[in-house]
């Protein structure tokens, strides 16, 4: 397996300039460079087809969010579609030196006005989409923010257009101070809002802008489709502006949407969440060769199943063909990389996560924050340029220094990798690692596109199992392969993949399910007999 750990940074480079302003001087370097997504903007009059394009619409919403009275430090929440023009949005923002919040429309209508309390009554920013999600709590929204916006037309008479253009002044804020609020994925609980700096993002890409620089040149194309209000997006905005890369930005995540946009831009790089390459999957043997012309498959968010990796990569008809994996979080950017090639994917265990790379640590400690020796499991933390500078309503952060706890189960071995093997939370003793347990199954039935174990209310293993389309249920052979990997009592749920609750990067919310198990399961269970007895001869109106 390589190792990136060579990745030295033995001089921290520095961002050329707040992300705010650096639209307008990547746009000075690299005016033609495609910025190109695969649907129209909503607000902006114009095409957004280059560097150029971008940072005029960039312009644009500043001299609008400036027309409708936004200044340097107001708290703007951003609740729009999943399209890259939400990063425009933030970058205009951020020009003014306003402090935009990118909350993902994902998110469940009483999340999202949690998250509009905790930021203590922010201006509000909604599309059509945003409306959707939020129309329903008008009136909460009338106690929760200041005034809701829009940059389009709207037929709500509380819901104030932004159309009146006004030359803002650009100030933007220092690099280290905060500069966009994004959120944890909230796949155990409530999602985190978290702060990051122009300077946290930057260190988070900071290794991968070294690959670019090394690897890349002006003929490659980087297409992807992302949760385009994560930290890893806004982060990879800087990343492309900082380095020119060429960029495809892909809201639709349809397959055979997505197979007409490979087959026409022919992107050498591309980038999704795990739970979207395994929708993808069927692609690898479409006869049309879709992703033949990709050498890079990305993915930041998650370990991916082994099956799909070897799929994505015998799909590729380039020598070099390789799947880029980080292991991190919102909170601490990637920490782990791993490059696996087309020779490795048959060994590829998702489990190992790869190395720490320049600038980054890691160890694993036990339960009072001592460092366990090579081999042993225990609680990963981790240092990183790429930490975030603190949760809204948070209290003081540790010092940079300071060792970062990363939620999760893992142990050092004797290359350097990390092995990662449970969540703390979801860690069951004495049944090992559900999530390598997960991946035999996934790799045992191909026919499904994903298996979730979680325990239930009462301490019973429970697997949720989601057929791919087309694909019937078939209990038998999943007990049979469950038995096979040890598990040979656990219960299975079959359910369609578009009913699992998940996060806006497509991460099972493994709190949200356990709950709706729990009811369905509550519906399901037949009333005892005295109580349906009672039930029955109650007289009315008792």
């Amino acid at each position: 397996m390589p190792d990136v750990s060579a990745l030295q940074l033995d001089a921290v480079p520095r961002p050329t300039a707040p992300l705010g302003l650096l639209p307008e001087i990547a746009a000075e370097k690299f005016p033609d460079t495609p910025f190109l997504s695969d649907s129209g903007w909503n607000a902006f009059d114009g095409t957004v087809a280059t560097v150029a394009d971008f940072a005029r619409a960039v312009e644009d919403y500043a001299d609008r969010f400036w027309a409708a009275g936004i200044r340097r430090g107001d708290v703007v929440a951003v609740v729009q579609r999943n399209h890259i023009e939400v990063e425009g949005v933030m970058c205009a923002l951020g020009r003014i030196g306003a402090l935009p919040a990118l909350l993902s429309s994902a998110m469940e209508p009483g999340e999202l006005l949690e998250c509009l309390a905790r930021l203590e009554r922010p201006y509000l920013l909604v599309d059509r989409t945003g409306l959707d999600r939020l129309g329903a709590a008008r009136h909460a929204l009338g106690q929760l923010t200041r005034r809701v916006l829009s940059l389009g037309e709207s037929e709500h008479s509380w819901v104030v257009p932004a159309l009146e253009r006004s030359a803002h002044t650009a100030d933007p804020r220092d690099e280290d101070e905060w500069f966009v609020i994004t959120h944890s994925s909230g796949t155990t609980g409530a999602p985190k809002m978290c702060a990051h700096s122009t300077r946290s993002l930057f260190g988070m890409v900071a290794p991968m802008i070294m690959i670019f620089r090394d690897q890349y040149s002006l003929t490659d194309l980087n297409a992807k489709h992302l949760s385009f209000v994560h930290a890893r997006t806004c982060a990879g905005t800087l990343a492309s502006l900082e380095i020119g890369m060429p960029s495809l930005a892909i809201a639709d995540p349809d397959p055979a949407h997505v197979k007409r946009l490979l087959l026409e831009h022919r992107p050498t790089s591309l980038e999704t969440h795990p739970n979207m390459y395994i929708q993808w999957e069927p692609l690898a043997e479409d006869p049309d060769r879709p992703l033949a012309p990709v050498e890079r498959f990305i993915s930041t968010f998650d370990a991916m199943h082994p099956r799909t990796v070897r799929s994505l990569l015998a799909a590729s008809e380039r020598p070099g063909a390789h799947y880029f994996q980080a292991y991190g979080q919102t909170e601490t950017g990637p920490i782990c990389l791993r490059i696996v090639t087309r020779e490795e994917s048959a060994d590829y265990s998702p489990r190992n996560v790869g190395h720490a790379g320049g600038g980054f640590e890691m160890r694993v400690v036990d339960e009072t924050g001592g460092e366990l020796p090579v081999g042993t499991a225990g609680r990963i933390e981790t240092r990183s340029m790429g930490r975030m500078r603190g949760y809204v309503g948070g209290g003081p952060m540790p010092a940079d220094d300071a060792w970062w706890p990363m939620g999760d189960i893992g142990r050092i071995l004797p290359d350097g990798s990390l092995e990662l093997l449970d969540r703390v939370v979801d860690h069951i003793d004495g049944v090992g690692s559900l999530l390598e347990k997960e991946d035999h199954l996934l790799e045992a039935l191909p026919e499904l596109v994903e298996l979730v174990l979680i325990q239930s209310g009462d301490g019973a293993l429970l697997a949720v199992a989601c057929p791919r389309p087309g694909s019937a249920p078939d209990a038998g052979r999943f007990h049979a392969a469950a038995a096979e990997a040890g598990l040979p009592d656990v219960e299975v749920r079959f359910w369609d993949w578009e009913a699992v609750p998940v996060t806006g990067s497509y991460k099972v919310r493994r709190s949200v399910l356990r709950e709706r198990l729990a009811r369905r399961v509550g519906a399901a269970r037949p009333a005892p007999l005295a109580a349906a007895a009672a039930t029955s001869t109650a007289p009315k109106g008792a």
